[in-house]
């Protein structure tokens, strides 16, 4: 029974499934696309970073990657046309790696799919439950504890509410 569980034990049941009801949504142009999950990664951290480009031994970094490892998924997602790759204007052994137009859609989409899936979780609580989870992710994010975890942009679902 859900009330027997310890609070570690409750929370990674709901955050597991929250991931699990919007990942397999959003997953199907990933895969239409043969992305590793490296690959995927490599434009989550640039989709999630507040700069335009990024050099890719940052990249490498994020990800725990070799720069090489890097290279070659960057490579790939420029020919699929999800990346550009350019020379910095101050070093130009550094290349910059940012989104494409069509490499944006997808983050889009993607934080689309994972937002609806949110949405359709809230609508399903009862309101006492729904307001008790509100307060408490509210009195989380007040506390700071989460500080050092970057904000990723609002996604709209067209939804105005």
């Amino acid at each position: 029974m859900a009330s027997e569980l310890g609070f570690g034990d409750a929370l990674e049941r709901f955050l597991t499934g929250l991931f699990s009801a919007s990942r397999s949504e959003g997953a199907d142009k990933l895969v239409e696309l043969d992305l590793s999950l490296s690959q995927a990664r490599t434009l989550f951290v640039l989709g999630h970073d507040d700069r335009q480009q990024l050099p890719i031994h940052t990249i490498a970094e994020r990800l725990s990657l070799s720069v090489t490892a890097a290279g070659r998924n960057v490579d790939r997602l420029v020919r699929l046309g999800l990346l550009t790759r350019d020379e910095s204007p101050e070093d130009r052994r550094v290349k910059l790696v940012g989104l494409s137009e069509r490499g944006r859609e997808l983050i889009r989409e993607q934080m689309m799919c994972h937002r609806a899936a949110v949405d359709r979780l809230v609508e399903r609580l009862p309101d006492n439950v729904r307001d008790d989870l509100h307060a408490a992710l509210i009195g989380v994010l007040d506390s700071g504890a989460l500080a050092s975890v970057p904000t990723i942009p609002a996604v709209s679902t067209g939804d105005p509410s």
